[in-house]
């Protein structure tokens, strides 16, 4: 089993404004936007090395006392077999949910930082 890096999140209140910044500060590109439901979006952005990618995750009524950091995204190629490894563990903090590009469950560090797995779909 191999775990590599896929992104870290981080919650914005701005979804443009955000992406402006991190296109001509750093020069991310953007690789792709979700629509996880009407309301809610991300935007996953790559570094310009390719070596990772920021999501900006944006959703309704979200303020500045709550953005920050979202999570780190690991990615896997077998959802299942980590999940049964994770849960041995007892680090599940949530359970696998299928999303139309990904399945993905959390799991929490000793300090409750969260850490999303995720088995993209092809």
């Amino acid at each position: 089993m191999t775990f590599e890096t896929h992104h870290v999140c981080i919650k914005v209140t701005d979804m443009e404004r955000s992406r402006t910044f991190y296109e001509q500060a750093l020069g991310f590109t953007v690789e792709t936007v979700i629509h996880h439901t009407p309301a809610i979006t991300s935007c996953f952005m790559a570094a310009p090395d390719r070596a990772m990618q920021i999501q900006l995750l944006n959703f309704p009524n979200i303020t500045a006392d709550h953005t920050g950091y979202g999570h780190l995204g690991m990615k896997v190629t077998d959802i299942q077999e980590s999940y049964a490894y994770h849960q041995k563990m007892g680090v599940i903090s949530q359970g696998i949910v299928e999303q139309p590009h990904q399945w993905g469950y959390f799991i929490k560090d000793p300090d409750g930082y969260e850490t999303e797995l995720c088995q993209l779909k092809k």
